[in-house]
């Protein structure tokens, strides 16, 4: 005959495994909150002084954090090319795309209120004496673009583009800026904020006093794309307190935005 032998178990041992136990599920759970609130948002590649890839920073990416972290996340970055954030985001790799407008596919997606601007601008040197009061005045000269110029500033603008002397598109805004600063092209057509940076960057102090910035278009509103449109509103009142505080202030002046 087997006989069975039941072991008493100390109480202290079945306290002390319930109380592991129980560290165990806090664990998980503050895993799973941590989880949540971390969203992942795809982003343009460099484009000082808006995204500074390199520092993970720039005044449209503090922005940003600033927001996020205010509603209770953080954030984690995903660097893309110019135009493939809308795709990552409608195929579910990223929860937030930055730098959308309705002129990009944006179909099944919700909308911020705009959070930035662009001040696009011809920028001409001082010395050269360039007349430009229209966009079809751009014909009568070389220029070098931003990528997508010809799409995102209109169809006056592709019609000058078109008919211009010499006319590029270049991902590299640093090389339209040193272009303009060598003097091989007449005008360079980009952010203002941008230019002011690079030229900064390249000579080492302010170089606007030395050109003149032709405003012959308007500002380009950016929004923010979301697939969750409580989030969205969430981030439209959280957009609206932070450009009223003084930490909006402070960064406006950190990065020397012009306006």
């Amino acid at each position: 005959m087997v006989k069975l032998v039941c072991k008493k178990l100390d109480p202290f041992k079945l306290g002390y495994l319930a109380f592991v136990y129980l560290l165990m599920l806090i664990a998980l759970s503050f895993s799973k909150q941590a989880s949540a609130d971390t969203l992942s948002i795809s982003v343009g590649w460099n484009k000082p002084p808006y995204v500074i890839e390199v520092e993970n920073s720039g005044f449209e990416l503090d922005m940003v954090s600033a927001i996020f972290n205010n509603m209770g996340h953080s954030i984690s970055y995903v660097y893309v090319p110019f135009g493939r954030s809308n795709t990552l985001i409608k195929v579910g790799k990223v929860d937030v795309a930055l730098t959308m407008n309705n002129r990009m596919d944006v179909e099944g997606l919700v909308l911020s209120e705009p959070y930035i601007s662009y001040q696009n601008a011809a920028i001409s040197l001082k010395g050269r004496s360039i007349q430009i009061h229209s966009i079809q005045d751009l014909r009568n000269y070389s220029i070098v673009a931003f990528q997508n110029a010809s799409v995102v500033l209109g169809a006056e603008y592709r019609r000058a583009a078109k008919f211009s002397p010499l006319y590029l598109e270049l991902p590299d805004q640093r090389k339209q800026v040193e272009m303009l600063l060598k003097g091989k092209i007449d005008c360079v057509v980009m952010d203002i904020n941008i230019f002011n940076y690079l030229s900064k960057e390249i000579l080492g102090s302010s170089h606007m006093s030395n050109v003149v910035i032709h405003r012959l278009f308007p500002k380009t509103n950016y929004h923010m794309a979301f697939t969750d449109k409580q989030l969205m509103l969430a981030f439209n009142d959280a957009m609206t307190a932070f450009k009223q505080s003084d930490d909006y202030t402070k960064l406006i002046a950190k990065y020397e935005f012009l306006y």
